[in-house]
C-alpha cells in the first residue's frame, strides 16, 4: 500500500459523485447569496434610510456586548444548511457506496487493480464521514469569505460616502478563529455518527436489493418487537428506545440555561459531540465494518 493507491481511491469515490459534490454546494451557495442580495434590492427607499441610520449609530454598535458570539452564530447559520444537506448526501452515500459496485459489477475492475478491500472499506469510510462534509463545509467557508468582502465593500462606502466607520468591529469579529472552532467540529462529529455510518455500510453491502430497507427495517423490527414485549410483559422500560434517544437526542440540560453562562461559546458545539461519543457505540461501530469488510471479501455478486 502506497499513497499513490490512497490517492486514486479517493479520488475514485469523489468521481464517482463528482456531480452530486459539485454542483449541490454551488447551487446552496448561490442561493444563501442571492437570497439577502435580492432582498437588498428590492428594499424600499425608506427601509433603505432607516438602515442607514441604525448603522450610523456606531457607538451603539460598537458597544453590543457579545459581539463576537453574534458574528460566531451569524457564521453558524450559514454553515447549518450546508451541514443538513451534506448529512442526507452521507446517508445516501454510505447506503449505495458498497451496493452500487456490486449491482453493475464494477467491483471487479477494481478488485484487478493493487487495491486490497480493507483500503476500499476505510477510503470509503472516510470518503463518506469527513471528505462529503468537508466539501460542503469549505463552500461555506467560501460563502463567509464572499459575504466577508461585501462587508468590506459596505465598510468602504460607508466610511467614504456617509462619513460612518465600522471598521473598529473587524477586530471583534475574531474571524480566523471563529472559522477554525467551526471546522473543529468535523472530527467530534463523525466520531459520534460512526456508528451510523457503519451500519449503512453494512446494509449497503448486504442487501441484494433497497440497501436503505435494509438499514431501517431491522432497526424498525426491533423497536416494534421490543415495544410488543414491554406492553405484554408490563414492564417498566424499553432498553432500545431509550438507548438511540439518548445517544442521538440533545437534551435541555445539556445547554446552559443563559448565554453569559457560556465561557467559550465557539467551542460549545464540540463540547456537545464530544460528549456524545460513546467508547460502546464506537465498538459496536468497529465491528460494523469488520462484518462489512468480510462480507466485501467473501461476497462480491448481488
Amino acid at each position: 500500500m502506497n499513497s499513490t493507491q490512497i490517492i486514486t481511491s479517493f479520488r475514485k469515490e469523489i468521481w464517482e459523485f463528482k456531480k452530486t459534490l459539485f454542483w449541490v454546494p454551488i447551487i446552496i451557495a448561490v442561493f444563501i447569496i442571492a437570497a439577502p442580495l435580492l432582498k437588498l434590492m428590492l428594499m424600499e427607499e425608506f427601509q433603505m434610510s432607516r438602515l442607514l441610520d441604525s448603522m450610523s449609530n456606531v457607538d451603539n454598535l460598537a458597544n453590543v456586548e457579545g459581539f463576537t458570539k453574534f458574528f460566531l452564530a451569524t457564521i453558524m447559520g450559514m454553515f447549518v444548511p450546508f451541514i443538513m444537506v451534506s448529512l442526507i448526501i452521507q446517508l445516501y452515500y454510505f447506503t449505495t457506496c458498497l451496493f452500487d459496485e456490486r449491482r453493475d459489477l464494477s467491483i471487479y475492475f477494481w478488485r484487478s487493480l493493487p487495491v486490497s478491500d480493507v483500503l476500499s472499506v476505510g477510503v470509503k469510510l472516510i470518503t463518506g464521514a469527513l471528505v462529503v462534509p468537508g466539501i460542503f463545509m469549505l463552500a461555506a467557508t467560501f460563502v463567509v469569505f464572499i459575504f466577508l468582502l461585501l462587508a468590506l465593500l459596505v465598510c468602504t462606502v460607508l466610511s467614504v460616502g456617509y462619513d460612518i466607520s465600522l471598521w473598529g468591529l473587524w477586530g471583534d469579529a475574531d474571524i480566523i478563529s471563529n472559522l477554525a472552532s467551526i471546522w473543529l467540529n468535523l472530527l467530534p462529529y463523525a466520531l459520534w455518527m460512526f456508528p451510523v455510518f457503519a451500519w449503512l455500510m453494512l446494509a449497503s453491502m448486504f442487501a441484494n436489493k433497497a440497501p436503505f430497507l435494509w438499514a431501517i427495517l431491522p432497526i424498525a423490527a426491533i423497536l416494534l418487537i421490543e415495544s410488543f414485549v414491554v406492553e405484554y410483559l408490563h414492564l417498566d422500560g424499553r432498553f432500545f428506545l431509550n438507548t438511540l434517544r439518548e445517544y442521538f437526542a440533545f437534551g435541555q440540560g445539556m445547554f446552559p440555561s443563559h448565554v453569559s453562562d457560556i465561557e467559550s461559546p465557539k467551542f460549545l458545539i464540540f463540547s456537545l459531540l464530544s460528549s456524545k461519543i460513546s467508547v460502546a457505540a464506537t465498538l459496536i461501530g468497529v465491528g460494523l465494518m469488520y462484518l462489512t469488510y468480510w462480507l466485501r471479501v467473501n461476497r462480491s455478486e448481488v
